[in-house]
C-alpha cells in the first residue's frame, strides 16, 4: 500500500474517497506509521468494513456533505489502492464507491486535481421541462456523455434524431453542438438546465430551425454525433 500513496496523479485516472477516520483506525490495526505499531493487529482497533458514512449527506449514498477538507475529512486513493482495501476489508452495506475524476485545472500552468465536488445538472425534455432529472458530472466529461445519460433517462429510442440545448433563465436556449467538448469547455454551470429536443416524424424540430444548424445523428450505439445541416 505504500506505494499506492506515492502515484502521481493523471488526467481522467480515477480515485476514491475514504474516510479519515476509517482510514486512520486502518493505519493503527496494520502499523502502518513506524511510530505507531503498538496496536497493530489489536482486534480492538479492526476497522471493519470501509465507512464512508461520515462524509455522506444523510440519506443520500452520493452526495457529499459540503466543504469537505482533504486530509482533514477525507483521504484519496488511487483505483489499486482502493481495490486493494476493499477486497481486504469490503465497503459498508448500502454504500457506493465514491470515485471522482483527475482533472486538469489552470489557464496557463497546468496541473492535476481530483475533482471531489462534480457539477449538478438539471436535465429535462424540450416537451416537458417541468419534469426535471438531476444529474451529477464531472468537469471532464463530454457533451455526448450528457446526451447520452439524458437518452437513457427519457428512453429516447436510439434512432431518434436529437438536439441538445443549454437553457437560461431568461428563456433563451443556446445549441450545445460539439460533443467532444468537456463540461469545463463549454462553460456549463453549478444548476445549469439542459433540454434534449427530438425531431418531429414530419422531419422539422419542436423549436425550430437553429443557427447554426446542427443535428445530432444517433449511431450503432446511441450515442450522438453533431454535424452541420446546409
Amino acid at each position: 500500500m505504500t506505494k499506492t500513496f506515492l502515484e502521481v496523479m493523471e488526467r481522467n485516472a480515477t480515485w476514491y474517497l475514504v474516510d479519515s477516520r476509517w482510514f486512520k483506525q486502518w493505519k493503527k490495526y496494520v502499523g502502518f506509521d513506524s511510530w505507531d505499531k503498538y496496536q497493530m493487529g489489536d482486534q480492538n482497533v479492526y476497522p471493519g468494513p470501509i465507512d464512508n458514512s461520515g462524509l455522506l449527506k444523510d440519506g443520500d449514498s452520493q452526495s457529499l456533505k459540503e466543504h469537505l477538507i482533504d486530509e482533514l475529512d477525507y483521504i484519496l486513493l488511487p483505483t489499486e489502492g482502493w481495490n486493494k482495501l476493499v477486497s481486504w476489508y469490503t465497503l459498508m452495506e448500502g454504500q457506493e464507491p465514491i470515485a471522482r475524476k483527475v482533472v486538469e485545472q489552470g489557464m496557463f500552468v497546468k496541473h492535476c486535481k481530483v475533482e471531489v465536488y462534480l457539477t449538478e445538472l438539471k436535465l429535462c425534455e424540450n416537451g416537458n421541462m417541468n419534469n426535471v432529472v438531476t444529474r451529477r458530472f464531472s468537469k471532464a466529461d463530454t457533451i455526448d456523455t450528457i446526451e447520452k445519460e439524458i437518452r437513457k433517462i427519457f428512453n429516447i429510442p436510439s434512432e431518434k434524431e436529437t438536439r441538445l440545448w443549454n437553457k437560461y433563465m431568461s428563456n433563451t436556449f443556446e445549441p450545445l453542438n460539439k460533443p467532444d467538448s468537456t463540461i469545463q469547455d463549454a462553460g456549463l454551470y453549478q444548476g445549469q438546465i439542459l433540454v434534449i429536443e427530438q425531431k418531429n416524424e414530419d422531419g422539422t424540430w419542436p423549436r425550430g430551425p437553429s443557427t447554426p444548424k446542427f443535428i445530432c445523428h444517433p449511431s450503432q450505439e446511441g450515442s450522438g454525433q453533431l454535424t452541420m445541416k446546409d
